[in-house]
């Protein structure tokens, strides 16, 4: 049975896996709860690279989670919050894919990088903030990115280990991606990021002590565009000024 908006009335996008719905006609995230669908505005990530970018732009659903971290003072996350005080450190969590590789690579590069983002309300707010960019053929560099190939972004060569459903060539969700990851669960994969993010630098294998605690939770949609060179970040390249080193 269909979803429909209740701001405008239209169709919500969604497969049969999604633990969020969009309405790409207003904007707004509708997420299932007890009492029923509740709307929320997500937020949407301007494009920030300095570099000219090729092929399709999509965007992907991340949880940017508030947290509090009692952890040992020479821990990963202790650099990450003293490099970006006075302001707060998050905890990124990927909500288009289930697959193992991507909650890890992107989970721990955003977490660990901590991009300034710029972001505008609703999914169709960031187009007129975005710098001007030398377009360079569509698929250029991408492999024809956009076309249809896989599934909610489960992108990688073979190999890793899934929490979801199976390893597909390249996306085929269209401008913006499907949100699989629920509130609720992000905060339980947050763990999961959180000890990536700490074993990421870890010269040796050692138990971590911490005690993690949300404290609230942001959807954003962050551009990106697909690339299977991108190997070691789930073949997403992010377009962000943080992630332009990245970028040969």
């Amino acid at each position: 049975m269909p979803l429909i908006c209740r701001n405008c009335g239209l169709g919500l996008q969604g497969g049969d896996d999604a633990a969020v719905f969009v309405c790409l006609n207003c904007g707004t995230a509708h997420e299932v709860l007890e009492k029923g669908l509740v709307a929320f505005s997500p937020l949407t990530a301007a494009i920030t690279t300095e570099l000219a970018v090729a092929g399709v732009t999509h965007y992907l659903a991340v949880w940017r989670m508030a947290v509090t971290v009692t952890a040992a003072a020479d821990s990963a996350w202790e650099r990450i919050r003293k490099a970006t005080a006075p302001g707060p450190a998050y905890l990124y969590v990927p909500a288009f894919s289930l697959m193992r590789a991507v909650m890890q690579r992107l989970g721990v590069s955003l977490t660990e990088v901590q991009p300034a983002l710029e972001l505008d309300r609703g999914l169709l707010g960031s187009g007129d903030r975005r710098p001007t960019l030398t377009e360079v053929g569509a698929g250029g560099g991408a492999g024809g990115a956009g076309r249809a190939g896989g599934g909610a972004g489960d992108n990688r060569s073979g190999g890793d280990g899934a929490l979801g459903a199976a390893v597909a060539p390249g996306p085929d969700f269209g401008t913006y991606s499907p949100v699989v990851v629920g509130r609720q669960d992000a905060r339980t994969l947050g763990h999961f990021v959180y000890l990536a993010v700490e074993s990421h630098e870890a010269r040796e294998v050692r138990s971590v002590d911490y005690r993690l605690e949300t404290l609230g939770e942001e959807l954003l949609f962050i551009p990106a565009v697909w690339d299977p060179r991108y190997i070691h970040e789930s073949n997403w390249r992010l377009l962000l000024r943080e992630f332009d080193g990245l970028v040969a």
